[in-house]
This record gives structure tokens, C-alpha cells and sequence, in this order.
């Protein structure tokens, strides 16, 4: 039917099913006086193909003999970690409080530099370069903060207003401290071009085997003076991050963000798979929100892009029971890959078959015997 096709093109997949039929026809019935907080459906959108990884067992993501320590005087909180993610990946993170699950977390999603390990050696988080990855820090409310005062319509508008996430690149871009800054400056006297540092990466291609980026360096205006770099010259120069950022760019075109539509129809028919309804979506402010709604914001913001692999920090805090119900359906039905910290024991065990389990800074994986796959 008409319903069941637009269904399936906003990545609705409980349609099959002789539940989620029902459940799609309440949401097409006219609306009587719906309650506030939506139904607690929620829907996550088709992830799409990506090109260069034909099987989900492909590994996409990868940790290598990775450290973590927040400066040289301190202990190292992560040590030596491995481990490998598909897009069939379902793997929760594990350990006491405080063992270092959110910043192994942090660094898979290349929004924190591994520390040198005890000999010497750095350890390196690679990614896919046609990977889009969605991350929802357990502080993702925070990132609502300055939206407060506004819709999510208007959030969402300008978050993805240049066709990627903007919130995003600026994690990414920017310097994480003062040190990190001062050492890109360093690596830029060294390797730049005249010892400038790059200012923005614009485009990717191949030389022979390597990829290689199109770089505008920081005071030459112009165009004439962009050189193109392979990766590794990047890599030394301590710009790991801004590759990604750039790579983030090029996989959310690929996606067609830069030609999705920033409408008020588009976005209220994305806000509406998440269980926000156009008087929330377009009306309301961001302020008079419960802990819940602004948690399936969230949700419905990082699924903007359409990701492949989804990292959940900490995601049924602040959600009552039935959205906790739903979001679990909407995991296991979720078609690529997902990585998640949650203290809910019985949730990890309904979503996930792999557990990272983390005991002073050692990480250890364990396949779980529960016989879940990814169902779709």
C-alpha cells in the first residue's frame, strides 16, 4: 500500500510485521488530541550501502594497540586495547565505573588522540574512509544547550545546514587542548608547506595504491598554492582527526545530504520516526522538554546522516519504560553496525553478542553465547 511504500522510504522496516502495521496506521490516522510525548515508537533510518565493503563482516573500524592516559605523569587508564568492528558488529562495552569505557569510547569515535604506549610506540584508531559513524555522548545534552530557546526544527536546520553534521566537524577540527594545538603547530614548522599548517582539507583521491587530500594551507589564499598530500604526510602532522572530518564530509555527500532537503515536511517526517510530532518538531521549545524527549532529539539528530555504525554511550538514561522497549526494537532491527556502554545488563543482552570488558586499563573481548545476530 501507499503507507507501506512511504514507510519504507523513511527507513521504516517494522512494516512487515502485523505490529508495526498497526502501529504505522495510528501514525497515518487523522490526529485526536495524540499525547504530547508521542507514541513511544521509534524507527531509525536505512543505513544504505557503502561503497568498498560488500559483507558485513568486513571489519570497518579497528583499535590497535591503543593507550590512553591524560598526561605523562599520570597511569595510563587504557592499555594496549585491540579489537575489531563490522557492520554487523553488536558490541557493548563493559567494566566498573570510572575503568575508562567512555574515553575507549571517545577514541574509537577519533574525537580523542591515543597517548604514546609504555614503549614508545603509538597505537592508531583506523576507520573506513567511507564510513559514516553517528556518536551519542552520555553529555549529548549538552549539545542541545545552546538550541535550548529554539525548535528542534530550527536545531536540526543548523546543525546540518552545509550538508554534513556541523557539530560534527567542529569536534573534530578543532584542537582538543592547548597541547594538541601547540603540537600541530610544531608538526606544521616541520612538515607544511613553508611551515604553514593546513587550514582545510578539500577533496580526496587516490595515488596509486594511497589516498592522498587536497590541501589549502593556512595564509595562501590562492588556489594555485593547494598542494595535493598523501595521508601518511597528514598522519605525521598530527591530523588523523581532520582526515576523518573530511572523510565524514565526502561519505554524508555520498549519502545525498548536501541535496536533502532542509524542509519543514522532511524534517517533521524525520522527528516523526523518533516519536516527535510537528506541534513538538516545529512549535515547542527545546527547553520545555522531558529528559526523554530530548534524549529521542538526539537520537533523531545523529540519524540525520543515515550512519552505518552507531556508538551509544549510556543511551536509556533518562527513558521510562517503553521508549527503553522501543529503542531496543529499533537496535535489533537496526541494519548496520552498533557499539553501546549500558549499565542495563538485560538491555545488553537483548542487543548485543560481543562484549568488551575492560579491567585495570587491560581490554579483553569476548564473544557472548546468546545466539543474537543482527536481524535485518
Amino acid at each position: 500500500s501507499r503507507e507501506q511504500i512511504d514507510a519504507m522510504l523513511s527507513g521504516n522496516l517494522s512494516f512487515d510485521t502485523k505490529n508495526g502495521e498497526e502501529e504505522d496506521g495510528e501514525g497515518d490516522a487523522p490526529k485526536v488530541a495524540a499525547p504530547v510525548t508521542g507514541p513511544p515508537k521509534l524507527t531509525f533510518p536505512i543505513p544504505g550501502s557503502m561503497e568498498g565493503v560488500k559483507t558485513g563482516s568486513k571489519s570497518v573500524l579497528e583499535v590497535k594497540h591503543v593507550s590512553f592516559r591524560y598526561s605523562k605523569d599520570k597511569e595510563y587508564l587504557l592499555q594496549d586495547c585491540c579489537g575489531k568492528l563490522s557492520l554487523s558488529s553488536r558490541v557493548a562495552i563493559c567494566g566498573r565505573n570510572g575503568c575508562g569505557k567512555s574515553t575507549l569510547m571517545t577514541l574509537l569515535c577519533s574525537e580523542l588522540t591515543p597517548s604514546e604506549n609504555k614503549d614508545g610506540s603509538h597505537g592508531e584508531v583506523w576507520r573506513h574512509h567511507n564510513l559514516r559513524l553517528a556518536y551519542m555522548k552520555q553529555d549529548h545534552l549538552k549539545a542541545l544547550g545552546p538550541f535550548f530557546d529554539t525548535s528542534p526544527f530550527v536545531y536540526i536546520t543548523e546543525r546540518f545546514k552545509e550538508g554534513y553534521d556541523g557539530d560534527l566537524q567542529r569536534r573534530l577540527i578543532e584542537p582538543e587542548d592547548e597541547e594538541e594545538a601547540s603540537r600541530r603547530k610544531e608538526l606544521a614548522k616541520q612538515h607544511g608547506k613553508y611551515g604553514n599548517e593546513v587550514a582545510e582539507l578539500i577533496s580526496r583521491t587516490k595515488v596509486g595504491n594511497h589516498l592522498a587530500y587536497e590541501v589549502r594551507w593556512a595564509g595562501l589564499d590562492d588556489p594555485k598554492q593547494n598542494t595535493v598530500e598523501p595521508i601518511s604526510k597528514l598522519k605525521a602532522m598530527g591530523l588523523d582527526k581532520v582526515i576523518i572530518a573530511c572523510d565524514e564530509r565526502i561519505a554524508a555527500k555520498a549519502a545525498g545530504l548536501d541535496q536533502r532537503p532542509l524542509t519543514r515536511r522532511e524534517i517533521v517526517r524525520h522527528c516523526e520516526a523518533f516519536g516527535i510530532d510537528e506541534e513538538m518538531c516545529c512549535n515547542r521549545q527545546i527547553r520545555g522538554f522531558s529528559a526523554g524527549q530530548k534524549v529521542r532529539l538526539s537520537l533523531a539528530a545523529i540519524f540525520w546522516t543515515k550512519p552505518h555504525f552507531i556508538a551509544l554511550d549510556e543511551p536509556t538514561n533518562y527513558l521510562d519504560v517503553e521508549t527503553v522497549d522501543a529503542l531496543g526494537k529499533a537496535l535489533t532491527t537496526f541494519r548496520g553496525g552498533i557499539i553501546m556502554i549500558e549499565p542495563k545488563s538485560d538491555f545488553v543482552e537483548r542487543i548485543c553478542n560481543e562484549r568488551w570488558q575492560i579491567e585495570d586499563g587491560k581490554m579483553k573481548v569476548e564473544k557472548l553465547n546468546n545466539g543474537v545476530k543482527r536481524q535485518a
